[in-house]
C-alpha cells in the first residue's frame, strides 16, 4: 500500500477514535455534535486543501523538492491532521468539566 494511503488511514482511524470518545460524553447534549463535527471536519478539510495545493502546483508533492516555506506548511498541516481531533476532544472534555463546575456552584 502506498505511504500516502497509509497516512490517510491513520488520520481516519484517529478521527474515528476521537469521535467515539466525544460521543461517550453524554452530558454535552447538542454541543457534542458540534465537537464531533469539528473533530471530523478539520482533518478532512486540511487533507483536501493540501491535495488542492499540490494539484494546482502551488506546493510540490515530493518533500525533497519543497522549499523551506512549503516544508514548514506541510509540517504544520501534518501536525494538525493528527492533533486536530485530539484538540476537539480536549475542548469537549474541558467544556464538560467547566459545565459541571458551574452547575455545582449554582446548586
Amino acid at each position: 500500500m502506498p505511504d500516502h494511503i497509509l497516512i490517510y488511514v491513520i488520520v481516519i482511524l484517529n478521527a474515528l477514535c476521537q469521535l467515539m470518545l466525544i460521543w461517550s460524553l453524554k452530558t454535552l447534549g447538542r454541543r457534542r455534535l458540534r465537537y464531533m463535527a469539528f473533530a471530523a471536519a478539520l482533518p478532512l478539510t486540511l487533507a483536501l486543501v493540501m491535495r488542492v495545493l499540490v494539484y494546482a502546483g502551488l506546493i510540490h508533492g515530493r518533500l525533497a523538492e519543497q522549499s523551506q516555506v512549503e516544508h514548514l506548511l506541510t509540517q504544520a498541516v501534518s501536525i494538525l491532521l493528527i492533533a486536530g481531533p485530539w484538540l476537539a476532544t480536549a475542548a469537549a472534555v474541558l467544556y464538560r468539566g467547566n459545565r459541571k463546575l458551574r452547575e455545582a456552584a449554582l446548586a
